[in-house]
Parts: structure tokens; C-alpha cells; sequence
């Protein structure tokens, strides 16, 4: 059994506390990129906001984005789509507003919040502020992500404002009470139709239940012909836990991650903050000790 695909989630896994790829991570991506081992994304993200942070460190490779919702080439060929229906549609709709909870909804033609654009500003600071920064204050390099971020969003009060037509991949819920979040999640257990997942604990993530990172890896591994024992995931939280299964052959788990993963993996590693993914990289891909 040898690795041949590397699968890692971004937030909380590759990407450090400042949500930026660290050099030791770039340069082992790097060298697997030299012995011929690919390296995927598999993260919540969608595919221009993931790419953009890869372009970055000009490291080019294929997508699993809206936590498996939408699948990418690192050519840029969408692979394949897993939407909403109109019937989880429904139900979130249904659900999330009884509860009073906004909706961040990823579309095929954007991004759109119920939030009033105030509540969004006010959760993005507390977002960056308590899940990014050491120091307790917004960075300028942080400060521009939460300005852009609102640029991109466009504001409506219901799903019923979308575009006519347009595909819904992923509908979110963020900023909530931990135990809301819980809740929700409960809630949502009872619709077999639904996949529901946090990347945080006070956050849920709605998809349609095909359209999760561990069906979507799989079916890309099968696609390139590479056997499931030879891949290797690594993630932190439960919306990784999908990948986290005896199939594949080699399940890493972060530091920093969720108890769920961390009883899940077959390996462990450094958390994001110490390098982790290149850690696993260079001990279980080319057995070396760092």
C-alpha cells in the first residue's frame, strides 16, 4: 500500500490560524508534486474563493469544494455538480427560518446572506477575530478578507429572491449559539435527504447528502484509477468526517482537530498552526522523522 493521492481540507488543516499556507507546507506540496503524488483540496470553500489561496503560492491541483458539492480538474473543468433540491430547499427554508437563524446561501451564480448587512459585518469581525487572530484584533490582511467578503455577498431577505433558475450547492448558518448549532443539527438528522456538518462548532453546513467530501473523493479516485488504500485525507472537523473511513487506506487527523475526527483516524498529526500537513507529509509519504 503506497500513496498516490493526498487529500487535505483548507480551514483548520492546511491553512495556519492567519488562513495563509505556510511555507513548510507549500514547499512539501511541492515535493509531492516532483515523485508524481497529487495533491487535492477538499474543503467547504467554493472553487474561486480556494483556488485563489492555491494561485497564491502558485501551486496548481483539482477542487472538491462546497464540501463535495462541486467537484473541479486542476484544469479548470467542472468534473461534477450536486445541488440542492427544490425539496431541501424547502425544508432548510422551512427549518432555519422557525429558528430564526440567517442563511448564507453559495449559488451557481454567488453568494447571498438573510443577514441585514450590519449582523454580517458584526459576524465576520467576531468570526476572524475569535477563530484567526492570536491577538485578539483584526490584521489589515484579515480586515480585507471580511471587506471583500461583504462585497461579494448580495443581500436578500429570502431564498424566494434568488435568480429563477439558479443552483443552490450549499446553504450555511453561522455565528449561531454552540447548542443552537447542536440543535440544528439534531433537527436536520431526521431529513435522510440532507447532509448536515460543521467546520466550527457554532456554524452548520446544509448540502444534499450525495454531495459530501467522502463520495465526492471517492468517486475522483476512482475517476483517476488510484485504489481507495492508497489515498490519504486529512481534515479537523466534522464536515471531514465523511473521508474519515476504513476505506481509505490512510486517515490523518489534525492536532487541532474535533474529537469525532481524531476517534476516527488511523494517524495523527501536528495541528495547523506547526505545520501539520507537511509534519504528516514528510513522516507517512517518504518516512522521514522531523
Amino acid at each position: 500500500m503506497s500513496i498516490r493521492l493526498i487529500a487535505s481540507d483548507m480551514d483548520g488543516t492546511l491553512l495556519n490560524p492567519q488562513t495563509n499556507i505556510s511555507k513548510a507546507n507549500v514547499d512539501a506540496i511541492r515535493r509531492l508534486e516532483r515523485t508524481g503524488i497529487e495533491f487535492l483540496i477538499c474543503s467547504g470553500r467554493d472553487y474561486q474563493e480556494a483556488k485563489a489561496v492555491m494561485d497564491a503560492c502558485d501551486i496548481t491541483c483539482s477542487y472538491i469544494c462546497l464540501s463535495g458539492a462541486a467537484v473541479y480538474s486542476q484544469d479548470g473543468e467542472t468534473l461534477s455538480e450536486i445541488p440542492l433540491t427544490s425539496q431541501n430547499l424547502a425544508d432548510i427554508d422551512q427549518i432555519l427560518t422557525e429558528q430564526q437563524a440567517d442563511m448564507d446561501i453559495l449559488a451557481s451564480s454567488g453568494r447571498y446572506t438573510t443577514s441585514t448587512k450590519e449582523r454580517k459585518m458584526n459576524g465576520l469581525y467576531s468570526f476572524f477575530k475569535n477563530k484567526f487572530s492570536s491577538h485578539g484584533f483584526v490584521s489589515q490582511e484579515l480586515e480585507a478578507a471580511i471587506q471583500s467578503r461583504i462585497e461579494s455577498t448580495a443581500f436578500i431577505s429570502s431564498l424566494k429572491e434568488l435568480p429563477e433558475g439558479d443552483a443552490v450547492f450549499k446553504i450555511c448558518s453561522n455565528g449561531l449559539p454552540v447548542h443552537k448549532a447542536a440543535g440544528l443539527k439534531e433537527i436536520f438528522a431526521d431529513y435522510p435527504d440532507l447532509a448536515a456538518a460543521s467546520s466550527f462548532p457554532d456554524n452548520i453546513e446544509l448540502t444534499n447528502h450525495a454531495a459530501q467530501k467522502g463520495p465526492a473523493l471517492k468517486a475522483y479516485a476512482e475517476r483517476k484509477g488510484i485504489s481507495l488504500k492508497d489515498v490519504m485525507v486529512l481534515g479537523d472537523s466534522d464536515n471531514d468526517l465523511s473521508m474519515f473511513t476504513p476505506e481509505f487506506g490512510w486517515t490523518v487527523a489534525m492536532e487541532n482537530a474535533m474529537a469525532c475526527i481524531r476517534d476516527a483516524a488511523k494517524y495523527h498529526t501536528r495541528s495547523n498552526a506547526e505545520d501539520g500537513v507537511a509534519w504528516a507529509i514528510h513522516n507517512l509519504v517518504f518516512q522521514e522523522n522531523i
